[in-house]
């Protein structure tokens, strides 16, 4: 495939959601009462604790979980001993708090049985359209079976192995063109589908996520 580039936002983001996260810890304090903490190790799982936390504060909870060496942020106190954590957060009723997604950089007709990225693994099953998307496993996308990638608003197939910087998804007949949109994870593939397809916690992809990805709140 030859790349071509439509410019618009970074080739990968990851768009952070200051109202859904707002929904989605007012629902759990409810739940769970004043004595929940929030756990916000690993930098709130690489999303910041400064902002996670001050969201938290805003919300009426007053406590967490941190690493050792993380800084506690104002509004919060370290989580007394047995305290019930809250986990989780990134999703609720409010929605997902980070939609991770990508750019289309190519799109490729080809026949049946065109075979598809490393190995060869993968072979088309029919006449269909490829679209080349710019994130790979060096972004924080895992390999696993079965995954999906989220185009104009449907699912789509990984079509074989992910590259360090991109993989390539079966559109089928569905129309998508370069500078377009693909969402590894947000409402629809959710980040618990990632989860399940990859046999991995939440909470890893998110830590996971690359240094290319450019992450901003909203």
């Amino acid at each position: 495939m030859t790349a071509r580039s439509k410019s618009g936002p970074p080739l990968r983001s990851a768009e952070l959601s200051r109202e859904a996260l707002t929904t989605n810890l007012t629902a759990l304090r409810a739940k769970h009462g004043d004595e929940v903490a929030i756990d916000l190790r690993s930098n709130a799982f690489g999303l910041g604790s400064a902002e996670v936390g001050r969201i938290a504060a805003d919300v009426g909870i007053r406590h967490c979980l941190l690493d050792r060496a993380q800084v506690t942020p104002p509004g919060l106190a370290a989580a007394p001993q047995g305290s019930p954590v809250l986990s989780g957060w990134w999703s609720g009723p409010g929605g997902p708090v980070v939609i991770f997604s990508a750019t289309i950089i190519s799109i490729k007709d080809v026949p049946a049985g065109t075979p598809v990225s490393y190995g060869y693994e993968y072979h088309t099953a029919q006449e269909t359209t490829l679209a080349l998307v710019s994130a790979g496993f060096a972004d924080g996308v895992p390999r696993c079976p079965g995954a999906m990638i989220g185009i104009g608003g449907m699912c789509f197939p990984i079509a074989g192995r992910i590259a360090m910087d991109q993989c390539v998804v079966d559109i089928g007949a569905a129309s998508a063109e370069v500078g377009d949109r693909a969402t590894m994870w947000g409402e629809s593939p959710s980040l618990a589908h990632w989860s399940s397809w990859s046999e991995r916690p939440e909470a890893a992809l998110l830590a996971h996520l690359g240094s290319r990805v450019v992450k901003s709140w909203h």
